[in-house]
């Protein structure tokens, strides 16, 4: 029994020091203008109270390999961030908003206008990715399509545009500008 007892104990220290061990090696980067956040990444990210060290929230990731790649912006004030979460096809963002000290709430994207696209075979690239603040309410995303032609495989095109989005005092999103960036 005290053999038994004494095994426990010792998977149980093991798997308590692998735990924290893990932890260590999680990165701490993107930090919030205000220094109150952070993302921390390892192989999951999730968004901390830095003073803490607790997560607020478990940041969507496609897939645990990719989290290493997934990044945060934050607006001026700290009141917005946009997540990038990578992919193998490129990656999507995700934006959350400030509700109460250390709560935040995922804002739905507006629809975004169709990439004009002609004799699509295979889409192999969707990306929409952040890519500044212009201001605490208004921030730049990078939209990238590329697809094989139906008729020819081996040819490609692409799709990339600046979308501009701000956000209204209840954080509804809405579009501002979309270029087509000229390759």
């Amino acid at each position: 029994m005290r053999c038994v007892r004494f095994i426990v104990f010792a998977f149980c220290a093991i798997w308590l020091c692998s735990s924290v061990t893990a932890r260590a090696d999680d990165q701490l980067k993107s930090r919030s203008p205000n220094g109150k956040f952070a993302m921390r990444s390892g192989d999951i990210s999730e968004l901390i109270d830095v003073k803490s060290g607790k997560a607020v929230i478990d940041l969507q990731e496609v897939s645990e390999s990719w989290a290493k790649d997934s990044k945060l912006l934050w607006s001026p004030d700290s009141k917005y961030f946009a997540h990038f979460s990578a992919d193998r096809r490129g990656g999507s963002t995700t934006i959350y908003r400030q509700k109460g000290d250390a709560e935040f709430e995922q804002i739905s994207m507006p629809e975004f206008p169709d990439c004009e696209k002609a004799n699509v075979g295979k889409e192999f690239e969707t990306t929409l990715e952040p890519k500044r603040w212009l201001n605490a309410t208004t921030l730049v995303l990078l939209d990238r399509e590329a697809w094989s032609h139906q008729d020819d495989p081996d040819k490609t095109s692409q799709c990339e545009r600046t979308i501009t989005i701000s956000f209204d005092a209840d954080g509804k999103a809405s579009i501002k500008s979309v270029k087509r960036n000229k390759k």
